[in-house]
Protein backbone atom coordinates (compact mmCIF):
# COMPACT_ATOMS: atom_id res chain seq x y z
CA UNK A 1 0.00 0.00 0.00
CA UNK A 2 1.48 3.11 -1.13
CA UNK A 3 0.61 7.05 -0.25
CA UNK A 4 -1.20 7.39 -3.68
CA UNK A 5 -2.96 4.88 -5.99
CA UNK A 6 -3.70 5.97 -9.79
CA UNK A 7 -6.63 4.80 -11.22
CA UNK A 8 -7.09 3.37 -14.88
CA UNK A 9 -8.82 7.01 -15.84
CA UNK A 10 -5.68 8.60 -14.84
CA UNK A 11 -7.00 10.17 -11.54
CA UNK A 12 -4.21 10.19 -8.78
CA UNK A 13 -5.81 10.62 -5.03
CA UNK A 14 -3.69 11.45 -2.66
CA UNK A 15 -3.92 8.98 0.28
CA UNK A 16 -3.96 9.35 4.23
CA UNK A 17 -2.61 7.32 7.15
CA UNK A 18 -5.08 6.55 9.98
CA UNK A 19 -3.34 4.42 11.91
CA UNK A 20 -6.96 3.69 14.10
CA UNK A 21 -8.25 2.51 11.07
CA UNK A 22 -5.35 0.42 10.27
CA UNK A 23 -5.05 -1.05 13.48
CA UNK A 24 -8.41 -2.64 13.35
CA UNK A 25 -7.25 -5.14 11.11
CA UNK A 26 -6.65 -8.27 11.87
CA UNK A 27 -3.13 -9.85 12.03
CA UNK A 28 -1.94 -10.77 8.80
CA UNK A 29 -0.66 -14.09 10.51
CA UNK A 30 -3.90 -15.46 11.28
CA UNK A 31 -5.09 -15.38 7.45
CA UNK A 32 -6.72 -19.20 6.13
CA UNK A 33 -3.92 -19.55 4.02
CA UNK A 34 -0.87 -19.45 6.52
CA UNK A 35 2.23 -18.16 6.27
CA UNK A 36 2.98 -18.36 2.47
CA UNK A 37 0.29 -15.74 1.81
CA UNK A 38 1.02 -13.35 4.87
CA UNK A 39 1.87 -10.53 2.86
CA UNK A 40 -1.75 -10.56 0.81
CA UNK A 41 -3.15 -9.97 3.93
CA UNK A 42 -1.42 -7.07 5.41
CA UNK A 43 -2.90 -4.27 7.06
CA UNK A 44 -3.97 -1.22 4.66
CA UNK A 45 -1.39 1.34 5.51
CA UNK A 46 -3.38 4.49 3.72
CA UNK A 47 -6.93 5.67 2.87
CA UNK A 48 -9.23 7.55 0.71
CA UNK A 49 -10.20 10.84 2.85
CA UNK A 50 -13.76 10.57 1.81
CA UNK A 51 -14.33 14.11 3.49
CA UNK A 52 -11.47 15.58 0.38
CA UNK A 53 -11.91 13.44 -2.38
CA UNK A 54 -13.22 13.76 -5.98
CA UNK A 55 -15.64 11.07 -6.03
CA UNK A 56 -17.36 12.21 -8.70
CA UNK A 57 -14.83 11.49 -10.68
CA UNK A 58 -14.43 8.75 -12.98
CA UNK A 59 -12.10 5.90 -11.88
CA UNK A 60 -12.11 4.58 -15.11
CA UNK A 61 -13.89 4.92 -18.48
CA UNK A 62 -17.52 3.55 -17.06
CA UNK A 63 -17.37 3.98 -12.87
CA UNK A 64 -17.17 6.97 -10.76
CA UNK A 65 -15.35 6.45 -7.17
CA UNK A 66 -18.30 7.23 -5.90
CA UNK A 67 -19.95 4.14 -6.98
CA UNK A 68 -16.84 1.72 -4.84
CA UNK A 69 -16.98 4.24 -1.86
CA UNK A 70 -20.60 5.79 -1.62
CA UNK A 71 -22.25 2.47 0.45
CA UNK A 72 -18.86 3.53 3.10
CA UNK A 73 -20.25 7.04 3.15
CA UNK A 74 -23.79 6.46 3.75
CA UNK A 75 -22.51 4.45 6.89
CA UNK A 76 -21.11 7.54 8.32
CA UNK A 77 -17.09 5.97 7.01
CA UNK A 78 -14.33 9.07 6.62
CA UNK A 79 -11.98 6.36 4.75
CA UNK A 80 -12.29 3.83 2.40
CA UNK A 81 -9.41 1.78 -0.21
CA UNK A 82 -10.17 0.71 -3.60
CA UNK A 83 -7.68 -0.77 -5.57
CA UNK A 84 -6.89 0.25 -8.76
CA UNK A 85 -6.82 -3.30 -10.41
CA UNK A 86 -9.86 -4.68 -9.12
CA UNK A 87 -11.32 -1.01 -11.03
CA UNK A 88 -9.38 -1.75 -14.11
CA UNK A 89 -10.91 -5.63 -13.63
CA UNK A 90 -14.39 -4.11 -13.72
CA UNK A 91 -14.55 -1.83 -16.32
CA UNK A 92 -12.66 -4.69 -18.47
CA UNK A 93 -15.59 -6.99 -17.37
CA UNK A 94 -18.24 -4.06 -18.74
CA UNK A 95 -16.60 -3.18 -21.74
CA UNK A 96 -16.66 -6.93 -22.09
CA UNK A 97 -19.87 -7.61 -21.83
CA UNK A 98 -21.56 -4.56 -22.97
CA UNK A 99 -23.79 -3.33 -20.53
CA UNK A 100 -23.54 -1.36 -17.47
CA UNK A 101 -22.47 -3.21 -14.26
CA UNK A 102 -23.98 -1.78 -10.61
CA UNK A 103 -21.48 -2.16 -7.59
CA UNK A 104 -23.53 -3.74 -4.68
CA UNK A 105 -20.23 -3.47 -2.48
CA UNK A 106 -16.68 -2.78 -2.47
CA UNK A 107 -14.23 -0.99 0.58
CA UNK A 108 -15.80 -2.38 4.18
CA UNK A 109 -14.13 -1.00 7.12
CA UNK A 110 -13.19 -3.99 9.64
CA UNK A 111 -16.22 -2.86 11.52
CA UNK A 112 -18.20 -2.66 8.57
CA UNK A 113 -17.61 -6.21 7.89
CA UNK A 114 -18.47 -7.52 11.00
CA UNK A 115 -21.59 -5.75 11.17
CA UNK A 116 -22.49 -7.33 8.22
CA UNK A 117 -21.21 -10.86 9.06
CA UNK A 118 -18.46 -11.29 6.72
CA UNK A 119 -15.19 -13.11 6.91
CA UNK A 120 -12.72 -12.03 9.06
CA UNK A 121 -10.22 -11.50 6.17
CA UNK A 122 -12.61 -10.91 3.46
CA UNK A 123 -10.96 -9.21 0.77
CA UNK A 124 -13.49 -6.14 1.10
CA UNK A 125 -11.43 -4.42 3.62
CA UNK A 126 -8.52 -4.82 1.90
CA UNK A 127 -10.50 -2.72 -1.05
CA UNK A 128 -9.79 -5.23 -3.44
CA UNK A 129 -13.26 -7.34 -3.84
CA UNK A 130 -16.29 -6.11 -5.33
CA UNK A 131 -19.66 -7.55 -5.60
CA UNK A 132 -21.61 -6.88 -8.78
CA UNK A 133 -25.26 -7.04 -8.62
CA UNK A 134 -27.56 -9.43 -10.39
CA UNK A 135 -31.02 -7.93 -10.62
CA UNK A 136 -33.14 -10.47 -9.63
CA UNK A 137 -36.44 -9.68 -10.80
CA UNK A 138 -34.88 -10.39 -14.43
CA UNK A 139 -36.18 -14.02 -15.59
CA UNK A 140 -32.51 -14.12 -16.98
CA UNK A 141 -30.43 -13.18 -13.76
CA UNK A 142 -28.35 -16.51 -13.66
CA UNK A 143 -27.51 -16.49 -17.26
CA UNK A 144 -26.43 -12.97 -16.49
CA UNK A 145 -24.57 -13.94 -13.33
CA UNK A 146 -22.85 -16.35 -15.46
CA UNK A 147 -21.66 -14.21 -18.16
CA UNK A 148 -20.24 -11.94 -15.19
CA UNK A 149 -18.56 -14.70 -13.70
CA UNK A 150 -17.04 -15.77 -17.58
CA UNK A 151 -15.57 -12.09 -18.09
CA UNK A 152 -14.12 -12.05 -14.79
CA UNK A 153 -12.10 -14.95 -15.66
CA UNK A 154 -11.36 -14.20 -18.76
CA UNK A 155 -9.92 -10.71 -18.37
CA UNK A 156 -8.19 -12.19 -15.10
CA UNK A 157 -9.78 -11.61 -12.30
CA UNK A 158 -7.87 -13.44 -9.61
CA UNK A 159 -10.79 -15.11 -7.72
CA UNK A 160 -14.20 -15.58 -8.70
CA UNK A 161 -16.89 -16.82 -5.92
CA UNK A 162 -19.00 -19.54 -7.35
CA UNK A 163 -22.53 -18.32 -8.47
CA UNK A 164 -24.03 -21.14 -6.28
CA UNK A 165 -22.06 -19.53 -2.93
CA UNK A 166 -24.42 -16.11 -4.28
CA UNK A 167 -27.83 -17.16 -4.78
CA UNK A 168 -31.23 -16.61 -3.22
CA UNK A 169 -34.56 -18.02 -3.36
CA UNK A 170 -37.12 -15.93 -5.52
CA UNK A 171 -40.83 -17.21 -6.05
CA UNK A 172 -39.60 -20.59 -4.87
CA UNK A 173 -36.38 -20.38 -7.91
CA UNK A 174 -32.82 -20.09 -7.34
CA UNK A 175 -31.30 -17.15 -8.33
CA UNK A 176 -27.92 -15.14 -8.27
CA UNK A 177 -28.36 -12.10 -6.28
CA UNK A 178 -24.38 -11.03 -6.98
CA UNK A 179 -21.06 -11.99 -8.65
CA UNK A 180 -18.42 -11.58 -5.83
CA UNK A 181 -14.36 -11.01 -7.38
CA UNK A 182 -11.32 -10.34 -6.20
CA UNK A 183 -8.01 -9.21 -6.58
CA UNK A 184 -6.10 -11.22 -3.84
CA UNK A 185 -2.90 -11.41 -5.80
CA UNK A 186 -2.82 -15.44 -6.06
Amino acid sequence: YLPQVVYPSGLRVDLVEDRGLTNSYPGSEGNPFGQVRERHYARVLYFIDLARAAVAERVSANFLLSEYVNPTRRRGGIRAYVDAQVVAHMQQIRSGLGRPLSVSSAYRSPEHNRDVGGATFSRHIYGDAVDVDVDQTRADANIRAQEIFNEARDVGVDFVLAISETSVEVRGEQRASWVHLDDRGF
